[in-house]
């Protein structure tokens, strides 16, 4: 796969999990720390994935690549428990290059996220299908906070940095996560759907820490529940700590974040 150049986000959708709820803190944990493993600020798009999600009999897979001769995101369904798939789908369908796809189903919902630079810029978008799969609506793109443009998102001291945006999902509604740097910082960012990923709230500053820089977030739902754990690293010191937000009400509110560490678990107004 050839690699394109880029200083841009690099985008991974985590699907969320029906588990229990320590279960699931376990697991977000788990995923945090495996996100913020050193990884040296490349010039690339991200490691190609192929992604997968069930729903009943059906299997959902997307990838990305460049045998179009630009990089798009493809979708291909399987309604017989992966015997056989059915046509491939070009999802991403655009002039810019797209990657670093995720999906999620539940039901007969689908949903897609990727990131692409058809506008200019780096921008998060989502696509969802209502059917099982076998269409999908338009694209919608992810409006982040602060009005700076994404063409170049400097990365935090050391060169390194792993920018994602994750995916959940629970009855109706539709989570996404991301972080990026247009408030002036790395923070951690929220918004949510609630007619099957028609539309989107307005996004939510999850983090909100101008003294730190918060970064290798994970998210996961479960009926009214949603839940995202991150990195926050101190500026001044470096020190880096675990945080964990909590929702019970579909994602409209979110509670104080709680700080994680190897000794006890404190509640931070953040």
């Amino acid at each position: 796969m050839k690699e394109k150049a880029i200083s841009g986000v690099i985008i991974v959708i985590v699907l969320a999990t029906t588990i229990g709820v320590t279960p699931i803190l376990l697991v977000l944990l788990q995923q945090s720390a495996s996100a913020m493993a050193p990884r040296v600020m490349s010039v690339g798009y991200s490691d190609p994935r192929a992604s997968i999600a069930t729903s009943n009999n059906n299997v959902y897979v997307t990838w990305w690549d460049n045998k179009t001769g630009n990089n798009e995101v493809f979708f291909a369904r399987s309604p017989d428990n992966g015997k056989s798939f059915d046509k491939t789908i070009n999802i991403s369908n655009a002039t810019g290059g797209s990657a670093d796809n995720q999906i999620a189903a539940q039901g007969n919902n689908v949903y897609i996220t990727w990131w692409d630079n058809k506008t200019g810029n780096w921008q998060v978008f989502s696509r969802a299908s209502t059917d099982a799969g076998k269409t999908f609506g338009d694209s919608i793109m992810l409006q982040s906070i602060g009005s700076s443009p994404v063409k170049k998102l400097t990365p935090p001291p050391a060169g390194r940095v792993t920018v994602d945006t994750l995916l959940a999902t629970s009855g109706n509604n539709t989570y996404v996560s991301w972080w990026d740097n247009r408030t002036g910082n790395w923070e951690v960012l929220f918004t949510k759907s609630s007619d099957n990923g028609k539309s989107f709230s307005d996004t939510i500053n999850i983090s909100n820490s101008s003294d730190a820089r918060s970064l290798g977030a994970r998210m996961a739902a479960q009926g009214n529940n949603v839940y995202i754990t991150w990195w926050d690293t101190d500026k001044s010191t470096g020190v880096k700590n675990v945080f964990f937000r909590a929702s019970n009400d579909n994602g409209n509110t979110f509670g104080s974040a709680i700080m994680l560490n190897s000794t006890a678990a404190a509640a931070v107004t953040k």
